[in-house]
């Protein structure tokens, strides 16, 4: 007799704790970062951090453990590249179902923006705020130049080696924001109503307005001819009288 409370007892705490569960249950979706250059060798990525998307649409971004490290390693790595103003970095989105880098998602900004950079910005792209799934990101960084173009140094200040190493130590600070965006679509042009077509395919010509005259014509023709015969006939009889 009180083994069968325990036990139901029991199997309810279970199904509440699945429950819970499931409500709790969040999206995990991982970025990577690295650097790359045209004209070199891809570099391998390294992760940069988890984003979790909770029920009700809101993101949190985890940064890895081992950023830190990674903006050291990238800092290093700029020693030995030429023409630094084509170096980009670049954030990739691992979605689900993703079996390699081949398929991943990448956006890019010019590594020479980072130095200065004390916000980041990830949009990522998804089909249903329902159900997001995103399938894209866009990656910015702020403050940027007008024009894009990479600031040079002066060379009397700074060193080949002190300002890398500098410049992505600082962006270890970034502050981030994530983003769910769905697809947008634009107004519908409004279109005027296509002409009629004869049978033989060419367009029909509508009939020319009548005027006012062409409508009235023989109303005012009428009109008149009555003003001038009873005008006329109140006229003589005054003459006759006499």
């Amino acid at each position: 007799m009180t083994v069968m409370p325990r036990t139901v007892g029991l199997a309810v705490v279970l199904g509440l704790l699945c429950i819970s569960l499931v409500a709790a249950e969040t999206t995990q979706l991982r970025l990577f970062h690295r650097l790359h250059h045209p004209g070199a060798a891809q570099a391998q990525f390294s992760e940069r951090g988890t984003l979790l998307i909770a029920d009700d649409h809101t993101v949190t971004f985890q940064l890895s453990s081992s950023f830190a490290k990674d903006l050291f390693s990238f800092s290093e790595a700029l020693h030995t590249v030429k023409d630094k103003d084509l170096l980009l970095y670049q954030v990739a989105l691992e979605r689900e179902g993703d079996a390699g880098e081949a398929q991943w998602d990448i956006s890019s900004v010019k590594a020479c923006h980072l130095p200065k950079s004390t916000a980041e910005a990830i949009h990522l792209h998804t089909l249903d705020l329902d159900n997001p799934k995103p399938y894209a990101i866009d990656y910015f960084v702020s403050p940027v130049p007008h024009d894009g173009a990479c600031q040079k140094s002066s060379p009397k200040r700074s060193t080949a080696k002190s300002v890398p190493l500098q410049t992505f130590e600082s962006f270890a600070n970034v502050n981030s924001t994530v983003v769910l965006k769905s697809p947008r679509f634009p107004p519908l042009p409004q279109l005027t109503t296509p002409p009629v077509l004869s049978p033989e395919g060419e367009p029909v010509v509508p009939v020319p307005e009548k005027t006012f005259l062409q409508k009235y014509w023989m109303y005012i023709v009428g009109f008149l001819l009555i003003t001038l015969l009873t005008g006329g006939g109140e006229e003589e009889r005054p003459r006759n009288a006499k």
